[in-house]
């Protein structure tokens, strides 16, 4: 039976791995996509943020099924925002302890659901290995004390020294969580400069060290975070370099065994991303101010408990492209409110919000447009989901063709991806999604200015491409949720 590595590169952009695969200039996945099969649009989750992203692969579902809604969201057990550290200031508001708790801890072992076994559980439960380097979605049963390094532990006040972390047969987390190095310690790029080793190298050299050792598990997920910050910083469509490093990693990887073709009779690899990004114009008008459009309601902050005493009405969590406002109080009241006033702003590509049960609207921002739909009815899309609706399919860029099939265009999988997202965990909300060009401001909101920026439903955020070499796979309509089932049914299940 082969092995299984997955390659999973963060805000990977199909138009640029394209043009680069085109031009030779990535000969590992140059020869991964010459003796494999290539996708080039593959669906990822909404809102398109790596958390939500990489809980819909490891786990086969939705956030409506996996619980993880976003980055940024309101917990309605605890009554608080959780937030990954979006950015420096969030994580010296909230507090480094908490940020770290949330990521460590609390990310797989309490948001991400129990009724949802990952692809490690399932696996492993099976007598298979597996391992993770660096993704922070790696729940497993196996225990973990993760060392925090003293800068680190230095911010938090030394309340935060060390963790108890589940995971699979092996995981890597920077230098919090790793295996002896085979090297210097030196070699390996570590610290604060080099992000606590979360770096595309560190996780190189790691996954390369446990094959070399002779300890690569049967199946592996080595995730690479640089290429994210680089599109953010120079624009999705700029990231040619950094993908490039990435392609000498994976390469430095197959390396180990001695020839590439080697690598393919003893491995089935995987290489995709989680999603893409879209470019956010330069000026201020780009930035969509939620705290100044919804000022006149009373804001629950990062640090506060919502209760009867503080009397706040919305908590607003932005996902750079996409935002969620849940309403805490009044709750039909209030949401009418805030639907009112977002409608009126025509850079809100889509309002979205649940009526009832299995019912739901979608507005777009500037227009009179609305739309009704529901799960279970006459309309059929690719994925075989039955729908039913009313109203304008403009407001979702859909249309019915002939014997009642429905397909989106620009915003695909549209409805399905939509009500994931107003399902996801318990709460009144809103969900907005931009339009092309423009991201969400407010407090704690990660901001790029003509940079990179994902989230929303629309297509160039929400697509990726994916390399398959090793084992025959026909995806029709691939969505990242289907790297549960064919990982599975590689190994036999």
């Amino acid at each position: 039976m082969k092995k299984v590595i997955l390659f999973v590169v963060d805000s990977l952009h199909p138009v640029v791995l394209a043009r680069l695969l085109s031009e030779g200039y990535v000969p590992a996945f140059r020869f991964l996509a010459k003796h494999g099969t290539y996708f080039e649009r593959v669906v990822s989750s909404f809102p398109t943020m790596t958390p939500v992203a990489t809980s819909s692969m490891i786990t086969g579902t939705w956030p409506d099924r996996h619980g993880v809604p976003g980055f940024i969201w309101y917990n309605e057990d605890i009554r608080k925002i959780v937030d990954y550290g979006a950015t420096l200031q969030s994580v010296i508001k909230i507090g480094t302890e908490k940020v770290l708790r949330n990521l460590l801890i609390k990310l797989n072992q309490e948001h991400l659901s129990s009724d949802t076994p990952t692809l490690y559980e399932e696996l492993e439960s099976k007598g298979y290995s597996t391992g993770n380097v660096n993704l922070f979605m790696h729940r497993a049963t196996r225990p973990y004390k993760a060392k925090i390094p003293f800068s680190l532990s230095l911010a938090t006040g030394f309340r935060f020294t060390e963790a108890e972390v589940l995971g699979p047969s092996h995981l890597t987390l920077g230098q919090l969580v790793h295996p002896t190095f085979a090297e210097r310690a030196s070699a390996y790029p570590r610290g604060p400069l080099n992000r606590f080793g979360f770096n595309d190298a560190f996780s190189g050299k790691i996954s390369a060290q446990l094959i070399r050792e002779g300890k690569q598990p049967d199946f592996m997920v080595v995730y690479f975070p640089d290429n994210d910050k680089y599109s953010h910083h120079y624009g999705p469509l700029r990231t040619g370099p950094s993908i490039e490093q990435a392609d000498l990693l994976v390469a430095s990887v197959l390396d180990e065994f001695g020839s590439w073709e080697k690598a393919l009779e003893e491995n089935v690899i995987i290489v995709t991303g989680d999603h893409a990004q879209s470019l956010v114009g330069l000026g201020n008008e780009y930035l969509i101010d939620l705290d100044r459009a919804l000022k006149s309601f009373k804001r629950l902050r990062a640090t506060e408990e919502a209760s009867g005493n503080n009397n706040k009405e919305i908590a607003i969590c932005p996902n750079e492209r996409m935002a969620f406002i849940y309403v805490l109080q009044r709750k039909n009241e209030i949401l009418h409110d805030i639907v009112g006033i977002l409608a009126k702003d025509p850079r809100n590509a889509q309002i979205a919000w649940k009526i009832s049960e299995n019912k739901y609207c979608v507005l777009q921002g500037g227009t009179e447009k609305q739309l009704f739909f529901g799960r279970v009815g006459p309309y059929q899309d690719v994925y075989g989901q039955t729908w039913t609706f009313e109203g304008d399919l403009t407001v979702v860029d859909a249309q019915v063709k002939c014997k009642q099939k429905i397909e989106f265009g620009k915003y695909p999988d549209a409805f399905g991806r939509l009500s994931s997202a107003l399902e996801a965990r318990s709460g009144s909300r809103v969900v907005v999604s931009a339009v092309s060009g423009y991201e969400y401001l407010a407090a704690g909101a990660p901001i790029h200015p003509g940079g990179g920026s994902h989230g929303s439903l629309e297509e160039e955020d929400s697509t990726v491409p994916m390399i398959v070499t090793g084992m025959p796979v026909r995806l029709d309509y691939p969505r990242i949720i289907d790297l549960f089932p064919m990982i599975m049914g590689h190994f036999g299940f």
